[in-house]
């Protein structure tokens, strides 16, 4: 298929509204095979759906059987995570969690999941987990990166260029106590995924600790793009998960706004990345 046609039928399919992306389902460790066949039909459609789980004793144990089902076994065993890969998104101040937004309450702007991982380490797919919503705020807003890809594409082929190159975007190194936990990181925004050729993006737009190439053409890129993230009338599809809800994704540009918890209601997330594409 070349390009225009990839195009027409993208844009056909992708939801209009953020609802066509949920899929009931009755467990995360034995899903019956239509919630499988939904969810996978939905993340062709646009490479994420949104499940919502009528079974309220999900762990940690859980999500990975669930991502089990399809074909996430390699799991991103990040700084913050615990022993078995999984991360726990909630509010602390212990610890090295203490000194990362997500571990916040504090907004959290657009991104991909693992922008600062060497290309050895890409995180291709994620699961979210909501096991409970905060009192107030805490939407989370979604764009596949394929139809960010189109937008630019169609706005100027100069941009797809400059996102493409393999200095466009560099994270300088992570220095902890004067040790170097992870050495600078540099690469493109769009790339292919060499393992099935994949368009695959990783991007970040956060202000600090972060370089971009320093021409033209990229800064101009990077304009469109947060315009376009920015639309309120555009492809950016938000939703408030609710205890019990989450969303597998391969790895789709996201936000966070800022939440509040109340005295007896703590926001608890739990977050899984992979090094594997869904199996759709």
């Amino acid at each position: 298929m070349g390009y225009r046609e990839w195009r027409a039928a993208k844009l056909a399919n992708y939801p209009l509204h953020v609802d066509e992306l949920i899929v009931q389902i009755g467990g995360l460790i034995a899903p019956d095979s239509a919630s499988l066949a939904a969810v996978r039909s939905s993340c062709r459609r646009a490479n994420m759906a949104i499940y919502s789980c009528r079974d309220p004793a999900v762990d940690r144990r859980s999500i990975l059987a669930f991502a089990a089902h399809f074909g996430l076994y390699r799991i991103d065993r990040h700084l913050c995570a615990n022993d078995d890969g999984v991360a726990e998104l909630t509010v602390t101040s212990d610890g090295a969690r203490g000194d990362y937004v997500p571990y916040s309450d504090r907004s959290l702007s657009w991104h991909t999941d693992g922008y600062y991982n060497e290309e050895s380490g890409r995180v291709r797919s994620v699961i979210l987990h909501c096991r409970q919503d905060a009192t107030t705020g805490g939407q989370t807003a979604l764009l596949d990166p394929e139809i960010a890809y189109i937008r630019l594409r169609d706005a100027n082929p100069a941009y797809i260029t400059a996102l493409e190159h393999p200095a466009c975007m560099t994270i300088p190194a992570n220095v902890q106590g004067g040790r170097e936990v992870r050495p600078a990181v540099s690469g493109p925004v769009f790339s292919s995924d060499r393992a099935g050729g994949a368009l695959q993006m990783r991007y970040s737009a956060r202000k600090k600790n972060i370089r971009w190439r320093d021409d033209r053409a990229t800064a101009a890129a990077r304009a469109c793009l947060t315009e376009l993230l920015a639309d309120d009338t555009g492809p950016v599809l938000r939703y408030d998960l609710q205890p019990g809800q989450g969303i597998i994704s391969n790895n789709v540009l996201h936000n966070r706004t800022a939440f509040e918890d109340g005295p007896s209601r703590k926001r608890l997330l739990y977050r899984a990345r992979f090094f594997d594409r869904i199996n759709s």
